[in-house]
């Protein structure tokens, strides 16, 4: 038994007709351009999310639009991230890319200048539209320009790094920025990032190929938009409680959307939905993966800021420092993580990196009262991310092939936002519902939210546990003797 060799399958392979191109070694400068992206859409994410008191404060705005600042991002960017793989496919990589950065741009500035609380919601939305095209065309253009094997694992690992890397600093950032200066720079600070990405895009991407016979196949796009865009709204109104009845209705009408465009895209030649890929274990597994491990990523985040400004009553820059260690490690991991996929194989990597999550959050599980604790069980969390994102993005996408990068890319994309909005839905309301028992029985607020998050990690546990078993499982198709189809 072999490790699998994870090579992108060529154009000669594609039925879609890509002009035949042998992998062979690319430069780094493309590779740079897509990683500052999204490391600055990953970064913008947090660093609204400590914005928000001073935002509140002074724009002013009231709860409900304080909620739909982050919501809104969510929404819109869970839900369009599969049609802008596909215009990404259609319209061209590049020319995507560069229109996503622009309305990302644009958005910020609105939301930088905003008003009042209704340009600033419509702003976020805006962004999250740009977010979708820049992200699921950033990875669409890795999997294109980096077909040899140990570039691809090297540009795969900076990729998912950043974007572990960026979520822990935005949380630093956003302390500094509020404190220092003003919460409007929360949203100006892209500006720059935007206009140097843009740059380096024009001047050292490749203008990739595109098909002029491909359409977008706006019927299934729509159907498939107002599917995931139900989903994520359902997962949103979970914070009310799971007894949220508009929660289950927009659920429910998800699900049958979903299985309406699932009907459409059926015995397509060129789909919009790549059921194919859905069909093969190692792709549906690692999309289920990327589900629990930006489950993990995003609520341990929020559970430890939760604990550590109610409970030991830190400010928001000393909460974004004590997160740093998290991304610390992660960057530790990401940087040697190449090394580590050659050594464990891309399974075996994901196992550790599992374990390594498992470990992190049964320790927080215990709800422990310590803050030093707390700070390494974070990190020993951290370390297992990109050891979990680089090797799952790295077998998911090893069968997609180059014609179809943006949709295949864009469904496992799909998958790890509604990982993040999942479990922030579902762990917001343990906390929630603990925290209110707790107080209900005469608790004090400090002791509540200490056990409300305790049974937060207790789920992100059983997260963990569910994530080892799937990476077995993967890591034993991927061992697989060459030539067995997987």
């Amino acid at each position: 038994m072999t490790e699998q060799t994870l090579v992108p399958e060529t154009a000669e392979q594609d039925a879609a007709g890509t002009p035949a191109r042998a992998p062979g070694k690319a430069a780094w400068t493309t590779l740079v351009v897509v990683g500052v992206a999204q490391l600055m859409v990953m970064l913008d994410s947090t660093v609204v999310n400590v914005a928000l008191p001073s935002i509140g404060a002074r724009l002013p705005a009231d709860q409900t639009a304080l909620q739909w600042t982050i919501s809104g991002y969510v929404l819109v960017l869970g839900s369009l991230l599969l049609f802008g793989g596909r215009v990404s496919d259609v319209l061209g990589r590049r020319r995507t890319f560069l229109t996503g950065l622009t309305v990302f741009a644009v958005a910020s500035v609105l939301c930088g200048i905003a008003g009042n609380q209704e340009l600033l919601v419509a702003g976020r939305a805006v962004q999250g539209a740009g977010a979708a095209l820049l992200s699921a065309a950033a990875l669409s253009i890795i999997l294109e320009v980096y077909q040899e094997e140990e570039q691809r694992k090297i540009a795969l690992t900076a990729w998912s790094g950043l974007g572990v890397i960026g979520a822990t600093i935005g949380v630093v950032l956003g302390g500094l920025i509020v404190t220092a200066i003003s919460w409007r720079w929360a949203f100006l600070i892209n500006i720059p990032i935007s206009i140097a990405a843009g740059i380096g895009a024009l001047r050292s991407m490749p203008a990739l190929d595109t098909r002029s016979d491909r359409t977008l196949r706006l019927p299934s796009a729509i159907v498939s938009t107002a599917g995931l865009a139900a989903l994520s709204f359902g997962l949103i109104r979970l914070h009310e409680g799971f007894g949220d009845r508009d929660a289950w209705i927009s659920i429910a009408a998800a699900a049958v959307l979903l299985a309406a465009v699932t009907f459409m895209e059926i015995g397509r030649v060129d789909p919009l939905l790549p059921l194919h890929l859905l069909r093969k274990p190692t792709y549906w597994l690692s999309s289920v993966g990327l589900l629990l491990v930006a489950a993990v990523m995003i609520s341990s985040s929020f559970l430890a800021s939760i604990y550590f400004q109610r409970v030991h009553e830190m400010s928001a820059f000393v909460t974004g420092l004590a997160l740093l260690p998290m991304g610390l490690a992660a960057l530790v991991v990401a940087l040697v993580a190449p090394s580590l996929a050659n050594a464990l194989g891309l399974g075996g990597m994901y196992a550790a990196g599992a374990a390594l999550q498992l470990v992190g959050t049964g320790i927080l599980a215990t709800g422990t009262d310590g803050v030093a604790l707390t700070v390494v069980a974070l990190a020993v969390i951290g370390a297992g991310l990109p050891a979990c994102f680089v090797p799952l993005f790295g077998i998911g996408t090893s069968h997609v092939k180059v014609a179809e990068s943006g949709v295949g890319s864009g469904l496992l994309n799909t998958f790890n936002e509604t990982g993040a909005a999942l479990g922030i839905a579902v762990i917001g309301t343990v906390l929630a519902t603990s925290v209110d028992s707790r107080l209900g029985e005469g608790g004090s607020v400090a002791d509540a939210t200490t056990a409300g998050v305790g049974n937060g990690f207790l789920a992100l546990t059983v997260c963990s546990g569910i994530a080892i078993v799937i990476a077995l499982v993967l890591r034993s198709l991927t061992r697989a003797p060459e030539g067995a189809d997987t």
